[in-house]
């Protein structure tokens, strides 16, 4: 079993900080099926801690893990020039003089301390749920040899931008959990680093702002542990992106008064204007939840088709940060066909053992595994061109969507 799926993580974990802090309803979402980046996530922190590669990993999630182990490596090289720098303005050591010049034992200058996933209670308090008032582990911890500073680092693999270091509560509980851990600390920097975005976010934390950061830490937690347990929505603030991942976005009634004005606005046959949250939300009118519900699925689509063809037909500039791409979807026309380009990459067992019927996800993901580093995109895209050439999918009717430019795709154009 990974490390990951051996930790119990605190109730009010660092990572859910941010979230708290917005919206004190906050409840992460659980799934039984992780998303794909959530996976690539786990699996390229694996990569960062052991220093081993993971071929199950794509090409860009496999440099990206390697940009963030030589971050490590650089951080770790100024630590030990500062700490040579010390063997020779030093002096003295083991009461022994030394000339400025002069190579010092080893034993002179404390060595540079590495804790890796190190988990960072802020306190010694209990509470009902929880032990500590929030605790959880950093992915990177460097204490210099004086003791008195030290370099904590936290790797975000998704796509999505977090908070800058210097307001985000996950990195102040890490540095607050690592000022108890080590009394003699004067100060930190944390850092956030995001390689799919390109980004690297830092700030500096002195133990004279620890009472203050550790009081904004408190009311956070004070006040979403108050929220669950009066079991009610009264300092509910609905807001992206902590509604996005909240799991109480279905029950809320702040998101459902959001949901019912767009509704009656939208749709006013099926979504009358003195609807309210209490409403939708009761057992009682889920008839009138659902339509809600559909509406807003359909408002969702429709503003999305707007806006894209807007933009095709030349009525609307192109968002900030997106692109219009066509995309045409395959379909298998010859399974025959399709089965022997497969077996080219799996042997017949295993194709049988994967699909009762033929389809592309599960194979393309085994093609891609199994590539070598650096080859992966190119393998797939060999065995995508290989099924074309035979006849064995066909495109359908290309169609045109907006989608999100990534920092790769960004910086390959300039």
């Amino acid at each position: 079993m990974s490390d990951s799926e051996q930790r119990t993580h605190h109730a009010y974990s660092p990572s859910t900080l941010q979230s708290l802090e917005a919206c004190p309803c906050y409840i992460g979402q659980q799934s039984e099926t992780p998303h794909e980046r959530t996976t690539a996530g786990s699996r390229a922190h694996n990569v960062v801690e052991s220093g081993e590669d993971d071929n199950r990993l794509d090409d860009a999630d496999a440099l990206a893990a390697a940009e963030c182990i030589d971050f490590i490596a650089k951080r770790r090289q100024l630590m030990e020039e500062a700490r040579t720098r010390a063997y020779f303005q030093t002096g003295v050591a083991d009461g022994k003089e030394y000339s400025p010049t002069a190579v010092l034992p080893a034993s002179a200058i404390p060595e540079i301390v590495e804790l890796k996933e190190i988990y960072l209670p802020i306190d010694d308090l209990r509470f009902d749920d929880a032990e500590s008032t929030t605790a959880g582990y950093v992915d990177e911890v460097l204490i210099d040899h004086t003791g008195e500073y030290a370099e904590l680092m936290d790797w975000k693999f998704g796509r999505w931008a977090v908070e800058s270091a210097d307001n985000n509560l996950q990195g102040i509980a890490y540095s607050l959990g690592l000022f108890r851990m080590y009394p003699k600390l004067k100060s930190v920097i944390f850092w956030f680093k995001q390689p799919h975005l390109d980004t690297v976010s830092s700030a500096v934390f002195t133990r004279e702002q620890v009472p203050a950061l550790y009081l904004r830490v408190q009311v956070v937690v004070a006040r979403a542990r108050e929220a669950r347990k009066s079991g009610n929505f009264s300092t509910a603030r609905p807001m992206v992106p902590a509604c996005n991942f909240c799991a109480n976005i279905g029950s809320c009634p702040a998101v459902a008064a959001f949901a019912c004005r767009v509704g009656s606005k939208f749709h006013p046959v099926e979504i009358p204007d003195d609807i309210t949250p209490t409403q939708v939300l009761s057992g009682r009118n889920a008839t009138l939840g659902m339509r809600l519900s559909q509406v807003m699925a359909v408002w969702a689509k429709a503003f999305r088709t707007q806006i894209t063809n807007r933009v095709i037909c030349g009525e609307a500039d192109i968002p900030a940060g997106y692109e219009v791409r066509s995309q045409s979807k395959r379909e298998i026309i010859d399974a025959d066909k399709f089965k022997q380009v497969v077996l080219r990459y799996l042997p017949e067992s295993e194709y049988n053992a994967l699909l009762a019927a033929p389809g592309f996800g599960d194979i393309e993901n085994i093609i891609k595994e199994r590539a070598p580093r650096g080859s992966k995109k190119s393998a797939l895209e060999e065995f995508q061109q290989q099924l074309e050439d035979s006849g064995a999918v066909a495109k359908q009717q290309p169609y045109s969507f907006l989608r999100a430019v990534t920092t790769e795709e960004k910086q390959t154009k300039t």
